[in-house]
């Protein structure tokens, strides 16, 4: 068992399951952009509708992250995992803070998701 299926599988609730299997898709659609710079190359270029930092990100990062998620306009969410367990959850051996979603419809999905409204 890959480690984001063991991920998916320990998730708390049925969101969280939603969220992370939502993130799989994007992710293998190739629908995700990984780490805080490549996010931010992105969010320049307007190819971004979501970002999620995950809630191990440090202060600065956060600050970066929001600063320029507001000035680009776009959405951000904070996710209630690690940097590590992103990293795990996305099959990467690093630890990325930041993800970004360039799909409109996954971007939709998922903040439909954390909002805690059913998608």
């Amino acid at each position: 068992m890959t480690e984001w299926k063991k991920k998916l599988a320990m998730a708390e609730n049925n969101e969280t399951k939603r969220v992370f299997g939502m993130l799989g898709l994007a992710m293998k659609a190739g629908k995700v952009v990984i780490g805080t710079e490549q996010v931010i190359a992105f969010l320049q270029k307007k190819k971004l509708r979501l970002v999620l930092l995950s809630s191990g990100s440090s202060e600065g990062t956060k600050k970066k992250i929001s600063s320029k998620c507001e000035f680009y306009k776009v959405s951000q969410k904070e996710l209630k995992i690690q940097t590590d367990e992103l990293g795990a959850l996305l099959g990467k051996t690093y630890t990325p803070a930041v993800v970004g979603i360039t799909d409109e419809n996954f971007a939709i999905a998922i903040t439909k998701l954390l909002d805690g409204e059913n998608a």
